[in-house]
């Protein structure tokens, strides 16, 4: 298992920061107790922009021209224009149970299901599922990058439906960032990690998490055993 290296580490422009997404240019950052997205400058840290968007927010993504949120327990997904805060398509995905991370990977969203252990892919334009994998249960954030998926993940935890939580399997809480194979969730890469990210995206060679029980964005790099 190899391990990440944060090289910087700032507050994040609300408290309760989950998903996040790069642009190409600058960073946006839901956070689910404010209800906003806010549009972070990833050389300072500093946001002066945010958008409105109301519900409990979790996942984020850019697909090249408009922001994908989605309701953690609202069960849709929600497009906006960054440009002027309008909301113009929705898709409900109800039976999905609690959705955390969510990422574009060029051709279809990817949407992460906390309580069924699965990501499942959505056409934007008709909103029908088109594909599903398996993953960890109780998935964080997740990203896509150089044809791979990558998602936080605790290691490992099982969902008590009768009391509506999750639970800790294993006797010692660890949390990782794995690489995951899209055509069919194999795991292709651990790394270590001392909290759970809410959100992800990489910025060229560099990785941002949110750190939301930290209320931070950190940056960094990944480094192999080999490396060590």
């Amino acid at each position: 298992m190899g391990r990440f290296e944060i090289h910087q580490s700032y507050p994040a422009p609300g408290p309760g920061p989950v998903g996040l997404a790069w642009d190409g240019r600058l960073l946006w950052n839901a956070d689910f107790v404010l209800g906003k997205i806010f549009r972070v400058n990833p050389d300072t840290g500093e946001s002066t922009t945010s958008l409105v968007c109301p519900g409990n927010l979790s996942g984020l993504a850019w697909n090249g021209r408009f922001l994908w949120q989605s309701l953690h327990d609202g069960g849709a997904l929600s497009r906006i224009n960054s440009h002027t805060n309008d909301f113009d398509q929705t898709i409900m995905v109800h039976n999905h149970g609690w959705l955390s991370g969510l990422a574009w990977d060029g051709k279809v969203l990817w949407a992460a299901s906390q309580q069924h252990g699965k990501l499942f892919a959505i056409d934007q334009e008709s909103g029908e599922v088109v594909g599903e994998i398996p993953a960890p249960v109780a998935i964080g954030g997740l990203t896509f990058h150089e044809g791979t998926l990558w998602a936080g993940v605790p290691e490992t935890m099982r969902f008590n439906a009768t009391d509506q939580r999750f639970e800790w399997v294993s006797p010692t809480p660890s949390y990782a960032l794995v690489q995951l194979d899209p055509a069919n969730g194999q795991i292709l890469a651990r790394y270590a990690l001392d909290f759970l990210p809410m959100g992800l995206a990489w910025v060229g060679l560099d990785l941002w998490m949110s750190h939301a029980g930290g209320r931070r964005l950190v940056n960094g790099r990944l480094v192999s055993e080999k490396a060590k």
